[in-house]
Formats: structure tokens, C-alpha cells, sequence
């Protein structure tokens, strides 16, 4: 069962949804994966990079004898081919987070060289994720822009088939160089927007894992003896983006809408102040998140304590709408169909509207809201991030001028340079430095409001075995057994 909603395009280059990601574990893997210690470690490639002195070279050595699911040879050239795409294809959301690379090419049919036009220290680690994962030359020279039709990777299953707005479903592999260890020969993944009928799924027999668990379920789903829990506290954060500069579409060049989030920065700051987020915990998740406000969870080692939140202040947030001179207020808030979101949604509505703001709830499907959040066809969007292991995948594309997913068409030429900076500086210290300053920017400007990180209760029957739930919260399932 997928609770994030319904996985958005099957194509490592444009997708963005964190159920998305968990289907690509199946069929999709990478250059480099994490481990259950958030360690970046080899998948595709055979080790760990060599990087040159000048930081500008970067050679990845690619592990042998190994086929993708339509029995093309996996080899260099098929990675220069992914990774170029994802730099070029149009709409790419990988662009901005591998765009220091300059070129790509093959050494040999083993060896993959990047030259970097500047020194970026998250190189390896976004391709931990998407950005790594390489997609079959033959089907893409095949399929082009359709690749999500039916896209082929390496991976112990095969993607087979999908129902829109129901399931995708994943079968075993007869090319996967480790199929030995690969026990079921199909994997269905539902999609679950309703927390109580998904629980119910799942003691019945009907499912056999959730992906997430709501805390209005978690008592029912401990006290059933034939299921267990996995918990884990992410990398990623949940909150609110708002549309200010994305006016003619992600990209396209942005000027402020002109709304009143949008034209007031004080209002802005009356919308985040109103918003309890202790009490939100409580009253909404059951105590089961960790609030916050910084793009950076407490779970990783990035994160800075010193960076400090915006109080709640109900009665200054009156006060600064009050002075705003706005007489309308209102704001559309676009929020996923999935009970837990639009309960949240609606607690941050009672709490705006005791401060004078009015928010209009427009729920819409998960999909069809990405495509809206591109477009500029919003005021405030209800989103999160599932986390990366390096800060600039949590932070890069989602607020720099360039970023490959600046929905919220924010542009700061002092947060780029800091940004920037980052990605190129080679010590932790100044790292976390520049990273400590950019935040400290973007909770004054408020493109994004932080809310909260995410804590994963995956729950599962106890005749599952081999699964597992990394720092990622990804829940990994490609390798379970089934009695």
C-alpha cells in the first residue's frame, strides 16, 4: 500500500513523488544506494568515486557482467547516455541537482568519466538517488519522451503494468544478476489515500504492507498480532510552498503574482506565526512527527541547531494582518486527497482564520497538483520532501533561481551565490557555514514554511519477512519472502 499518494511519471528524469521513488526500487537501481546507516555505498558502480585534485574529474568505475531487464549489456556507454538525458530532456527535474557536470564519457566499458565546470562536493550523493539511476539505451532509443510508458533499468523485477489511479504492478526479472535472492514473483503496489480503509486492508489479508501508518491507526495496527511496525525518523520535512514569483510557469522567468501572501512579506509572516506547530503534532498526528521549521531534519548530520524558528505568536500574526492594509486575505491552499493531509489543512485553516486570514481548501489529486505547482496555478501548496542524505538535494532545486523545482518562483541572488558556494566548498565546516546562512535567508523570505519532518510507521504482516526501512524511508521490498 502507497499512502503518499499515487506515484506521479515512471521516468527517473521527471519524477518527483516520494511514492514514486519506492516503485523505482524494484526495477530502477543506481550508480551508488544508502545503507541502513545512511552511507552512501556502490549498487551500479563497483566503488566509490575517484575524484581529482582539482575536484574537477570525477571517475566512476561500473561493475561487469550485468544486464538490463530487455537483456541489453549494462555498460559506460548507457550511463553517458542517462545522465546526459538527464541533463537536457525537457522538464527534467534531475538538471539542477547534477548541473555542475559538463561532460560525460565512456573509458572503456567500465569506466565513466564526469568533468565537472566547478567543484560539487553532492555529486555522489545524488546519484544515490534518481539522478543515478540508468535507464536501458535500447528502450529509450525505442521510446524517446514515452520512455514511462514502459521504462526498462536493471533491477530484480520488471515493471509490467500500471492502472491509473489504483496500482502499478512488478514482475520477478529473468535477467537480474541477483535473482538468486529474489523470493516473490510479483509485487502490486496499491494506492492507499483512505488511512482507515488502508489499515483495514491490511488486517484483513488484503495487503500485506503500508508504506506509512497513520496515527489514528497505529493503536488498532499494534494490537493485531499478526502485524509488525518499522520506524523511522526521515531526512525530508513536510510544509507549505508558496507561489510567489511563478507567474508564467516553472522557468519560464519569474515576477511576483501579485497575491497577497505573494505581495506581502509581513503577511507571510502572520500566516507562519499563526501556525502552532506543537499543537498541530498533537492535535492532527498524534504526536507521531517531529516539528520544525529548516529544510533539514534533526536526523541528519547536517542539521543545525542554531538556526531558529519563527515563533508562534497568534497575536502579533492579528497584528501584522491588521497593518497589512490587505482587505482580502484569502488564500487557496491545494492540498493531496489523503485524509491525514486534508486534516492537517484543515487545522492550519482554523488556526489562520483566528488571525484574520482566510484559506480555501482546493483539494486535488497528487499528480494533477504537481502539474499545477509547475504551472503557477496556485497560491499555497501542501507538500513535503522525502529527504536526501547531502542538504543541497533538500534545499538546491527547490528555492535557487535555476532549481529544477522552484515552483514557489522564488529568486535571491545573494541565497544562489551562498548555494553555489556550497555545492563547491570541500569541508564540512564551511559547508554546514554556508548552509547555516541560507536557511536563516529562507526562513526570512519564507518561499517554502517548514512544518514539520516526518516519523515513518511502516507496518507490515509478520509473514513478511526481508523487509526493510532506511533513513530514506523508503520501504524496500524487492528482496522480501512471503510465507
Amino acid at each position: 500500500g502507497l499512502t503518499a499518494g499515487e506515484p506521479d511519471v515512471l521516468d527517473p528524469p521527471l519524477a518527483r513523488t516520494f511514492s514514486g521513488r519506492e516503485v523505482f526500487l524494484t526495477f530502477c537501481e543506481k550508480l551508488y544506494d544508502l545503507n541502513a546507516k545512511a552511507q552512501i555505498v556502490p549498487q551500479l558502480a563497483s566503488a566509490l568515486p575517484t575524484i581529482s585534485k582539482d575536484k574537477l574529474t570525477v571517475t566512476i568505475p561500473l561493475r561487469k557482467g550485468i544486464k538490463f531487464n530487455d537483456g541489453t549489456p549494462f555498460n559506460a556507454d548507457a550511463v553517458v547516455q542517462t545522465l546526459q538525458r538527464d541533463l537536457t530532456l525537457k522538464g527534467s527535474a534531475r538538471a539542477s541537482e547534477i548541473s555542475p557536470i559538463d561532460t560525460v564519457t565512456a573509458n572503456g566499458a567500465s569506466t565513466v568519466v564526469i568533468h565537472l565546470k566547478a567543484a560539487y562536493s553532492p555529486l555522489t550523493a545524488q546519484l544515490a538517488d534518481r539522478a543515478g539511476m540508468i535507464m536501458s539505451p535500447t528502450q529509450l532509443n525505442k521510446l524517446g519522451d514515452k520512455f514511462a510508458t514502459a521504462p526498462v533499468c536493471v533491477g530484480p523485477f520488471n515493471y509490467d503494468s500500471r492502472v491509473a489511479g489504483d496500482s502499478i504492478t512488478v514482475t520477478k526479472s529473468q535477467f537480474y544478476y541477483n535473482k538468486k535472492n529474489v523470493h516473490l514473483d510479483k509485487i502490486v503496489f496499491k494506492v492507499e489515500n483512505d488511512t482507515a480503509a488502508s489499515a483495514a486492508a491490511l488486517k484483513a489479508g488484503d495487503l500485506q504492507a503500508l508504506d506509512g501508518t497513520d496515527s489514528t491507526q497505529l493503536a488498532g495496527v499494534r494490537a493485531d498480532k499478526g502485524l509488525t511496525i518499522l520506524k523511522q525518523t526521515g531526512l525530508g520535512y513536510q510544509g507549505l510552498t508558496l507561489n510567489i514569483g511563478n507567474k508564467n510557469g516553472l522557468l519560464k522567468g519569474y515576477s511576483n503574482v501579485g497575491t497577497p501572501l505573494a505581495a506581502n512579506a509581513d503577511l507571510r509572516k502572520a500566516f507562519e506565526m499563526a501556525i502552532n506547530r506543537a499543537q498541530m503534532n498533537t492535535v492532527v498526528f498524534g504526536g507521531t512527527v517531529l516539528p520544525g521549521c529548516t529544510p533539514i531534519s534533526p536526523s541528519s548530520a547536517w542539521y543545525d541547531p542554531s538556526v531558529k524558528c519563527t515563533p508562534y505568536n497568534p497575536t502579533q500574526a492579528k497584528q501584522l494582518v491588521q497593518q497589512s492594509g490587505i482587505a482580502d486575505t484569502t488564500v487557496h491552499l491545494m492540498v493531496p486527497t489523503a485524509t491525514a493531509a486534508l486534516r492537517q489543512a484543515q487545522f492550519i485553516q482554523a488556526e489562520e482564520a483566528a488571525v484574520g486570514i482566510k484559506v480555501v481548501i482546493d483539494s486535488t489529486d497528487f499528480v494533477t497538483s504537481l502539474s499545477k505547482a509547475d504551472a503557477g496555478t496556485y497560491d499555497a501548496f501542501q507538500i513535503g520532501w522525502s529527504g536526501r542524505l547531502d542538504p543541497d538535494g533538500n534545499i538546491y532545486q527547490f528555492v535557487a533561481t535555476t532549481g529544477s523545482q522552484n515552483d514557489s518562483g522564488y529568486t535571491n541572488p545573494r541565497l544562489d551565490l551562498i548555494l553555489n558556494n556550497a555545492r563547491k566548498a570541500s569541508t564540512e565546516t564551511a559547508r554546514k557555514t554556508l548552509y547555516r546562512a541560507a536557511q536563516k535567508l529562507m526562513l526570512a523570505d519564507q518561499p517554502l514554511i517548514y512544518l514539520y519532518h516526518p516519523i515513518t510507521f511502516a507496518s507490515l504482516s509478520t509473514k513478511l519477512t526481508g523487509v526493510s526501512l532506511y533513513p530514506d524511508t523508503l520501504l524496500r521490498v524487492a528482496f522480501a519472502a512471503y510465507k
